[in-house]
């Protein structure tokens, strides 16, 4: 799995990293239902992950973080029938420095990257732990990379010789 943000994301999350330590990981609630059975569908199985995240507010030098992960294995079938669907999230509790306020930039760069970042390893180790108990074999979730996006192209208009001569304005 990537994360990818752009260089000014990672600049405006910067002065959080600095002046922030994580103090908690908590699992705040988890859905695990098992949809099928191994046995009676068709191998290989893959594996779809999608994440989202929201920052609580500031309180005093507290900085509250829900990361939500949810996990989907599907068999190989063309109906491709699902074998279980495991959603998650956990608080990120980050204790900041004395007399820092975090703007707004920062905590939605920082929130998008470095806490899903931070976050991973417990989500891995919840849905392979989970998925043990259940009996199933997925495969397993990748390791988590954070890469700075790629610049957009930037699109340059063609100009026609025509819209480079000064405009005349009728004189009245």
């Amino acid at each position: 799995m990537i994360i990818s943000q752009e260089q000014s994301e990672l600049n405006a999350a910067q002065p959080l990293i600095s002046k922030s330590e994580l103090k908690r990981i908590r699992l705040r609630q988890c859905h695990a239902p098992l949809e099928g059975e191994e046995s009676s569908l068709k191998g290989p199985f893959s594996l779809a992950q999608t994440h989202t995240s929201r920052a609580n507010a500031v309180m005093g030098r507290l900085l509250r973080i829900e990361v939500s992960f949810h996990f989907q294995s599907f068999d190989a079938s063309e109906n491709k029938a699902e074998l279980f669907s495991i959603q998650c999230s956990f608080d990120l509790d980050y204790e900041l420095e004395e007399g820092y306020q975090p703007p707004a930039e920062a905590i939605e760069s920082f929130k998008n990257g470095n806490a899903i970042f931070n976050c991973w390893p417990y989500a891995r180790e919840c849905v392979q732990s989970i998925t043990n108990r259940m009996g199933t074999n997925p495969p397993p979730l990748p390791l988590l990379r954070m890469v700075p996006k790629k610049a957009e192209p930037k699109i340059v208009a063609k100009t026609s010789p025509e819209s480079l001569q000064p405009s005349t304005v009728p004189k009245t």
